[in-house]
């Protein structure tokens, strides 16, 4: 199962060629710079008409970091053993003086929004985004675009967007990177599924902790707090069943509203997914505090809900089940969250997103592209990537086997592939490769193991990556236990490992399988780091004792 933010692709638009499209006029005498990375997802749709010049749109500004160059190295150096800077992760304000946006930057934005008469301005803790709200009319003539009706072929689904990249004074520009939240077209889909005769062994806490080797950790998450990144709410009396269920004494789960958003009172179609990345949590570290983050289902949603992790430092591991194919989340997206994240990194927090459920073709459902691409957020640097195997397990539990999760298209198949947004960090350059690769490990994820959970009064075996990412999240829980404190970015050590005598240590090396899938070839199993399942899963006290 895979839940996603499903965005139409996006691409400039030099594109829609012969179509008149209204764009307010700016004046003769001011400079203008185009914010490229802001244009809109246009792929494979029809513009239709004009938006209503009143109609109310919610976005967000995403302002520039400074010290860049500084800020790369030490987020190299915070995870380097060899340097004095190794696991001296810097609070919010320490980060906020040395690289965020200064109050200056932001009463300069604030001016600007203020002058084209946005309302509900709102800045991020840490400076680094504003939301904002304005009528279409106010937003046109701001950003120096028009705003039009969309049909997307594909999914069928009318949206509004900016009709060409937006611009703005140099002035701005000198503080502002990318405007997000210009279009609408994004909505959520998942693919979650009851049981099916294919089911083999679902798999509990029980199978879970005995299988990847946690069992022996003096660990249940203790004194850790988990944040879950989430568009849709849940029922507290589901989890506490499922506790109840495997006789879990879990922590508290506590609801962090981002954007006016909460849908714990009705929950949508993506509460199986939001109890999904609970319980699973729970199955190896039920102790551990949980912070779960809901955000309006947009792009300025998603921003805020990120920037909103970072700038609270509250939790320590971060599990994300939502996403979208690169093309589609876009680059000013794509770019702005991972600023969120490498944020939170530099502060001690480790994230993990699910990998996707397409194969090699994330943007198949999205866009009905048959094209490579990979998922956003598991394509940051600063994230781990996490896809899918099938677990196989002797009739005590134990581990027995995995191999690449490929169930066809009806279930889906472990993402993998190469970022066409990010290039490849300085731990994944012994994979031979220009830009970054995903995913970087991988966990149960297949139909046939699928993870046994109780959601909206029932109980359902669900699966997809998005059942692996939180198990990754559950185990970096544990090793925040055990070494006493945040990690970040896990990614260098697990390169490390991967790469040294000591990975069979702690790792399961899964070399079957492949993730072809809707016709287009994928990548095949191997020994060692591939792009289907990374460096494999976890060896639970294996790894453990490689961690620190």
């Amino acid at each position: 199962m895979r839940l996603r933010k499903l965005v139409a692709a996006a691409v400039p638009l030099p594109a829609l060629l012969g179509l008149a499209v209204a764009v307010p006029a700016a004046a003769a005498s001011e400079p203008l710079v185009t914010l490229s990375d802001s244009a809109a997802p246009l792929v494979n749709s029809d513009r239709t008409g004009e938006v209503a010049g009143a109609q109310q749109i919610t976005a967000a500004l995403s302002l520039k970091l400074h010290n860049q160059q500084a800020l790369e190295k030490f987020l190299a150096d915070v995870q380097n053993p060899a340097s004095p800077q190794y696991h001296h992760f810097l609070t919010p304000a320490q980060f906020n003086a040395e690289f965020g946006p200064t109050q200056a930057d932001v009463d300069k934005a604030v001016s600007f929004l203020g002058k084209a008469g946005a309302t509900g301005i709102e800045v991020s803790g840490n400076r680094q985004a504003i939301t904002f709200s304005g009528s279409a009319a106010q937003l046109e003539a701001a950003f120096h675009t028009g705003i039009g009706t969309y049909h997307d072929k594909s999914s069928g689904r009318n949206f509004f967007a900016n009709d060409a990249a937006p611009t703005v004074s140099a002035d701005v520009s000198g503080v502002v990177a990318n405007v997000v939240g210009l279009d609408n077209h994004a909505v959520r889909t998942h693919s979650a599924k009851a049981a099916q005769p294919n089911v083999v062994k679902s798999v509990t806490p029980p199978i879970l902790k005995t299988a990847y080797g946690t069992s022996g950790l003096s660990a249940t998450g203790s004194g850790v707090k988990v944040g879950f990144v989430e568009f849709d709410g849940y029922k507290k009396a589901d989890v506490t069943k499922y506790d109840s269920q495997y006789g879990l004494s879990a922590g508290t789960v506590t609801t962090v509203p981002v954007s006016g958003a909460n849908y714990d009172s009705a929950p949508g179609d993506g509460q199986i997914e939001v109890e999904l990345d609970i319980e699973v949590v729970h199955a190896l570290a039920a102790a551990a505090n949980d912070y779960v983050y809901e955000a309006p289902n947009s792009s300025a949603g998603e921003l805020a809900m990120y920037q909103k992790i970072a700038s609270d430092h509250t939790v320590n591991v971060v599990s994300i089940s939502w996403g979208a194919c690169e093309s589609a989340e876009g680059s000013s997206g794509a770019k702005s969250v991972s600023n969120a994240i490498a944020t939170g990194t530099a502060e001690g927090i480790s994230y993990f997103a699910a990998a996707g459920d397409d194969g090699t073709t994330d943007c198949y459902r999205q866009t009905g592209s048959t094209a490579k691409a990979v998922d956003f957020p598991a394509s940051s640097p600063n994230v781990t990537g996490v896809g899918g195997t099938q677990l196989t397990v002797t009739s005590s539990n134990a581990y027995s086997s995995e191999k690449a999760w490929n169930d066809g298209a009806s279930n889906g198949s472990t993402g993998g592939g190469i970022s066409t947004v990010f290039t490849a960090p300085s731990w994944q350059s012994s994979q031979s490769t220009t830009n970054r690769k995903v995913p970087d490990v991988s966990a149960d994820a297949a139909s046939g193991s699928g993870y046994y959970i109780y959601t909206a009064g029932a109980w359902e075996t669900v699966w997809g990556t998005s059942g692996a990412a939180p198990l990754w999240a559950a185990f970096a829980t544990l090793q925040n236990q055990v070494h006493g404190g945040g990690l970040g970015n896990l990614n260098p050590k697990f390169y490390s490992i991967g790469n040294g005598s000591s990975y069979g240590t702690g790792f399961h090396d899964v070399t079957t399988g492949n993730n072809t899938l809707h016709g287009t070839t994928g990548f095949t199993a191997g020994t060692g780091y591939d792009q289907v399942t990374g460096w494999g899963s976890f060896k639970g006290s294996g790894l453990s004792g490689l961690i620190g």
